[in-house]
């Protein structure tokens, strides 16, 4: 079958810059609290500065988001498509892009991985700490360059699930998934990025 990730189907990851909007939104009410406080109140001169030491650091993680937002903007949306999105290990698939630019846009240049990510939770005293482990199984670049509106962008990878390498496995503190990052570079922005998890079986392929 064929799977299209944009669109009414699919399950992206948290790549979209939404959640990070939200989160420094959140972080700039929450510090501001401390700035009301400190000049309301006979809190004192420190706790009005370190409340605004938090709110500009909401201020920046606001401004990334809304970069990050521009960025999309530039590019517009691509079209994603997969041959499978349940796997065996050792599986062939194939994973296609196709995207029209709707406007001009200098790119610098293009990444299509596939990635294998080790995440594992662990308790450090009375902390609490998730460590993350990107292995890039396979990766393609493609050149960047000025991009024209009305600009067809075309390509199709095949690539596999290596035949020794481990499935997917979600449990309490550790994690094993496989993942499709496609991300393009603009400069002075964010990257547009896409991540999409492939489930993969504990199967072997015939």
């Amino acid at each position: 079958m064929t799977y299209r990730i944009m669109g009414k189907t699919g399950s992206l990851n948290a790549s979209r810059p939404g959640c990070f909007l939200g989160f420094a939104l959140f972080w700039i009410a929450f510090s501001s609290i401390f700035v009301i406080i400190g000049l309301t109140t006979k809190a004192g001169l420190a706790f009005t500065i370190f409340g605004f030491a938090f709110v500009g650091i909401g201020l920046a993680l606001l401004v990334y988001a809304l970069l990050a937002y521009y960025a999309r903007f530039r590019v517009g949306q691509p079209n994603f498509t997969l041959s499978q999105t349940t796997l065996r290990v050792g599986d062939r698939f194939t994973f296609s892009i196709s995207h029209t630019f709707p406007r001009s846009v200098l790119i610098t240049d293009i990444h299509t991985d596939l990635i294998f990510r080790e995440r594992a939770t662990y308790q450090q005293g009375t902390d609490t700490k998730t460590v993350t482990y990107d292995h890039v199984i396979k990766s393609y670049e493609e050149p960047g360059g000025q991009f024209r509106a009305g600009q067809l962008f075309a390509k199709s990878y095949q690539l596999q699930i290596p035949p020794e390498a481990m499935h997917t496995l979600k449990v309490r503190r550790n994690e094993l998934t496989w993942l499709l990052k496609f991300q393009a570079g603009i400069p002075k922005m964010p990257d547009y990025l896409e991540e999409f998890e492939l489930i993969v079986l504990p199967e072997i392929s015939q």
